[in-house]
């Protein structure tokens, strides 16, 4: 499914599930070309399924260029999922299928919908500049709790984005995990201009920028911390291994 000549973001729109051929066969391409492809249900709210999650998964869903599913399509019936180099992927469902392997690309969880529960110990980072971001764009506060760390396979390895969008609004991240266990991530981004809760959280990176202008709540780290606005309103919950720069 493409959007290789259309003028604009084209809508696919779901009128059953997608079913795989066999246990572990069939894949399914998005391509978003140029302009985006968006993925949904025909019916807002009834939900599609994308390979049977208890029965017959697709091997594989194949994600180029900008490609956006919303809620109400499933993708626990898939086996692995490969978001390729320069596509910038957003679902928050796909974190259900079996694995998640970013290239150089994006990849971003919103939990503008909702309260989220990540297991997040499938999400892989295939490339040093991999990019996941875990979101709140809503006029809400949100949480997303993750069920595992976030780890990559080799030290300074993918880029963690923590995005509070709206003022007066909170992003948490609850668990008590850690960000970069066994291996360090590159770098950990808090953006937004709402705020940001992770007591509890540990951060394992080589540095966290600071780039919110709302309050943030940062755990222990072994990381540098470098601020990147003035009117970020910092409380840490943790000691600061690295050094903190005030970018002044």
């Amino acid at each position: 499914l493409s959007n290789l000549t259309g003028v604009g973001v084209n809508n696919i729109l779901l009128a059953a599930d997608l079913v795989a051929p066999g246990a572990g066969e069939g894949t399914v391409i998005f391509n978003g070309g140029v302009n985006g492809l968006h993925i949904g249900s025909n019916v807002a709210g009834t939900a599609r399924n994308i390979g049977d999650g208890g029965g017959n998964k697709f091997n594989a869903l194949l994600i180029y260029n900008a490609v956006t599913i919303t809620d109400d399509v499933n993708l626990e019936g898939i086996q692995n999922v490969l978001i390729n180099n320069n596509a910038d992927f957003t679902s928050s469902t796909a974190f259900n299928a079996g694995v998640i392997q970013i290239q150089n690309a994006t990849y971003t969880i919103d939990a503008n919908n909702g309260n989220l529960n990540i297991p997040a110990g499938n999400i892989q980072f295939a490339h040093a500049d991999a990019q996941l971001i875990l979101q709140n764009s809503s006029g809400n506060d949100r949480t997303i709790t993750l069920g595992a760390n976030i780890d990559p396979d080799n030290d300074d390895e993918g880029i963690v984005i923590l995005n509070s969008v709206t003022a007066g609004k909170k992003l948490t991240i609850a668990g008590g995990k850690t960000f970069g266990g066994a291996h360090k991530l590159q770098t950990i981004v808090f953006k937004g201009a709402g705020d940001c809760g992770t007591a509890g959280t540990t951060f394992n990176t080589k540095n966290i920028v600071l780039d919110i202008t709302g309050q943030l709540e940062l755990g222990a780290t072994t990381a540098n911390v470098v601020l990147f606005k003035d009117a970020v309103q910092l409380t840490q919950t943790g000691n600061i291994g690295g050094f903190l720069d005030f970018n002044a």
